[in-house]
């Protein structure tokens, strides 16, 4: 049976990620905290009957180099240009604060300098998959946000490869000690050499590995170029833990190589099936080496740090976003949607204790805190937008003085036209708006635009457009925008949570207002109709409605039907 052992273990962790994913599921938490609570479980009640090898160690680091070989993958130059400097910057500043004051922060809970310094690099990192996820499901990925929360978790995943330099430098000084000169040299060589190194890698195989790669694809077989894409990341990861770096940073630097070829795309969708199963083992196993007796032992300290983590990443990312230029909405989303620490933090958890960087406890106490923050931020996430207003009544009523600097700050623009009557008012200059205020320039339709990102108001009011800078859900934002005296509102923004109060509010100012709105979910439509929008328009339907059109006239269907089905599917819809 020595021979079945590995499958055995292989068995055990895939249903404890199964069973603990689905409850995960069920609960609306990430499967993340379902595959580490179940490999807690386990160990906590098999241990003594399952001794897991180091073969599932070792499963787990490829577990680990596919994820950031995928990630590499999707790196794109293009893409962090098109973020923009706020994002770039603000997320370089942001883990540089939350690293500065965790190593004032953290020696209060008992952590020496290094052991504080690890902690708060690890911790400023925050999780990519709970937040796109979080947001994907609210139907947020593309408001303004949403869009800042997801380039800022791009660009913190980007850290984590400089990060995973650098720990182990600074620890080569701190344990110099007294030898600190030399100390620094190491850690300057080691920068210098991985930089190097990097970029002589990147500029050998910028030309050649596309190049590979592109005729592999040729041979059109998929399995073929799956087997080279895995070949290639492994070779890469042993090259460099030979150099003396980490072997997962050789497989980024491989998807890095790869994802300037044609076929990028193919492999990260051959690839993508193992690195979630590889992946999977990785979580489980993390779960496995976590120990419940610490956790209890240590629970009202740990829970203490997690309240300190999350409300220190809260207000620097918050703070950053409003000193960017941003809406304090804007800024108080993008901060709750940060709070969490993310799943790299474990990959350098694991290479901080297996280098001998940090003591077993204090890797315990970061497989802690980051398991109760994924728990935590999971329905923070989920009930921000509640958050940000409850908390905004809060303060309008116990510090009006507070209330009133930030009413002021997110209000900066007055009409460039006091004498608008019988116009439109366009809530929201995404997307949607955009087309709209265009189609109405040109009918010489006059209209006013409510926004509230800082950026696209600005541009706008140089180009002599009326517009109001405030969040829509506010009644005195309404009211400047001048809505007791317009003809027709549009509801552009897919901010869902607060449509229902708009409406009041519109109504409230303008009783005779006709009101046109965006919806994202199909149930928003019998609540908003029942309170009075006149016209209710979802964009993935009435895309669904121009494909059919045109999918019709195709087929010569006559015009006359394709009318009717039109309609039929409209009144089926509800939005007929």
């Amino acid at each position: 049976m020595e021979s079945l052992t590995l499958a055995r273990d292989l068995l055990v962790i895939l249903f404890t990620a199964f069973v603990g994913g689905v409850i995960a599921k069920k609960m609306r938490l990430p499967l993340v905290v379902g595959y580490l609570l179940g490999g807690i479980i386990v160990a906590s009640s098999l241990i003594n009957f399952i001794n897991f090898g180091d073969t599932l160690k070792n499963i787990a680091e490829i577990g680990v180099a596919l994820l950031l070989f995928t990630l590499g993958l999707d790196f794109n130059l293009h893409k962090i240009k098109d973020l923009g400097n706020v994002i770039i910057f603000g997320s370089l500043i942001q883990i540089l604060l939350t690293i500065f004051l965790g190593v004032f922060i953290f020696p209060l809970f008992g952590m020496d300098f290094y052991s504080s310094f690890f902690l708060a690099a690890v911790f400023s990192l925050s999780s990519t998959a709970v937040v796109v996820k979080g947001l994907s499901e609210k139907g947020e990925l593309d408001t303004l946000h949403g869009e800042i929360a997801a380039g800022w978790l791009f660009m913190q995943d980007l850290y984590t490869l400089p990060m995973m330099i650098i720990l182990p430098g600074v620890g080569q000084m701190v344990s110099h000690g007294d030898a600190l000169a030399g100390a620094l040299v190491y850690f300057l060589k080691s920068i210098v050499l991985a930089f190097a190194s990097f970029f002589l890698v990147i500029f050998i195989g910028k030309k050649i590995v596309p190049y590979i790669f592109e005729k592999i694809a040729e041979l059109r077989s998929r399995e073929l170029l799956l087997i080279a894409s895995i070949s290639f990341c492994l070779l890469f990861s042993f090259v460099f833990n030979a150099l003396g770096f980490s072997f997962a940073i050789g497989a980024f630097i491989a998807g890095v190589l790869i994802a300037s070829s044609s076929v990028s795309h193919g492999i990260f969708a051959e690839v993508r099936p193992l690195r979630d199963i590889f992946s999977v083992v990785f979580f489980v196993s993390l779960g496995l080496l976590m120990n419940p007796a610490f956790l209890m032992s240590s629970f009202l300290n740990i829970l203490l740090l997690v309240l300190v983590v999350i409300i220190l990443k809260f207000l620097i990312a918050g703070l950053l976003t409003l000193l960017l230029g941003y809406h304090t909405k804007t800024a108080t989303l993008v901060g709750i949607s940060l709070v969490s620490v993310g799943e790299f933090a474990f990959i350098l958890a694991l290479t901080g204790v297996s280098s001998h960087l940090i003591s077993n406890d204090t890797y315990m106490t970061i497989l802690s805190v980051s398991f109760i923050s994924l728990i935590i931020s999971a329905p923070l996430l989920s009930k921000s937008s509640n958050i940000y207003y409850n908390f905004k009544k809060i303060i309008s009523n116990n510090v009006p003085a507070l209330s009133e600097i930030i009413t002021k700050f997110d209000r900066g623009f007055k009409l460039n036209s006091n004498d608008l009557s019988n116009h439109v008012v366009v809530l929201g200059y995404g997307r949607v708006g955009r087309y709209i205020c265009r189609a109405l320039s040109m009918a010489n339709i006059p209209y006013v635009v409510v926004d509230y990102n800082l950026h696209i108001i600005k541009g706008l009011k140089q180009l002599g457009v009326n517009v109001i800078y405030g969040d829509p859900s506010e009644i005195d934002v309404l009211s400047f925008a001048k809505v007791s005296e317009a003809k027709i509102i549009i509801m552009a923004y897919s901010d869902r949570h607060m449509q229902k109060s708009v409406v009041a509010n519109i109504f409230t100012l303008n009783p005779k207002a006709k009101i046109l709105s965006r919806i994202h979910f199909e149930e928003d439509q019998k609540i908003l109709r029942g309170l009075g929008v006149s016209v209710l328009i979802q964009p993935e339907f009435e895309a669904a409605l121009s494909i059919t059109n045109k999918l019709f006239k195709l087929y010569n269907v006559p015009a006359e039907d394709v009318e009717g089905k039109i309609t039929r599917l409209k009144i089926e819809h509800g939005l007929g």
